[in-house]
């Protein structure tokens, strides 16, 4: 199952003002890949220190070595899971890790080398759901450009109604849309897929949704 990648001490709620409205640009970028960014203090390829500048003809600061020159470049990563349904019902498993422990999501989580992520999205349904799935289509993107993530949700069925609790699972059910426990769920792309998907299944028709999330911000603390 995927996790936040946010640095010591930060969460989600505690992004600085700028890297959420208003200000520069440039700024916001910044601010956000000061909370992101994975620190790298050697060269993966010689082990000499690396240092933390703009390689020539690029645009970002990268970790380069001062040695031979190698450009440690970070890349988003590919979180991948699926929306599947069995008689009406859909598939929801309750946490067993952080973040967001106890809490309710899709089976999902980072994709693999190797693999592709239709791949990706089985292999999660079975190690978190003990659940063989059918994948349909893709059905959304969600980019979560402050956690460096993409967030790609499949639409599918299961192949039967066996599942069990994975190890990364307190627990795996079956949930009629009326009874999905909305203010339960682990994180934002989990509770937009299901409003999308739920009403495309209303209008009998689905498509692809893209969209973005925005980091939250932490409300402004009473004094006294």
């Amino acid at each position: 199952m995927y996790v936040t990648p946010i640095a010591a001490g930060q969460s989600q709620k505690s992004l600085p003002p700028t890297a959420t409205a208003g200000g520069d640009f440039g700024a916001r970028l910044d601010a956000i890949h000061s909370l992101t960014r994975i620190v790298i203090s050697y060269c993966t390829r010689c082990g000499a220190g690396v240092s933390f500048i703009i390689p020539a003809g690029d645009s970002l600061p990268r970790h380069v070595c001062t040695a031979c020159g190698h450009v440690h470049y970070e890349n988003p990563r590919l979180v991948v899971g699926c929306v599947a349904e069995y008689a009406g019902q859909i598939l929801l498993c309750r946490r067993a890790i952080e973040p967001r422990l106890g809490f309710w999501t899709l089976p999902a989580g980072f994709m693999e080398n190797g693999e592709s992520s239709a791949a990706a999205a089985r292999r999660e349904a079975w190690e978190e759901a003990r659940a063989r799935i059918i994948i349909d289509a893709p059905f959304a993107m969600i980019s979560v450009a402050h956690i460096n993530q993409v967030h790609l949700f499949y639409r599918g069925r299961l192949a039967a109604p066996e599942y069990a609790v994975g190890e990364e699972s307190l627990e795996v059910a079956l949930f009629a849309p009326a009874a999905i426990p909305w203010t339960e769920l682990s994180f934002r792309s989990v509770t937009l897929c299901l409003e999308r998907y739920l009403a495309d299944r209303r209008q009998g028709h689905y498509t692809f949704h893209e969209a973005e999330l925005e980091p939250l911000v932490q409300p402004p603390q009473r004094q006294g």
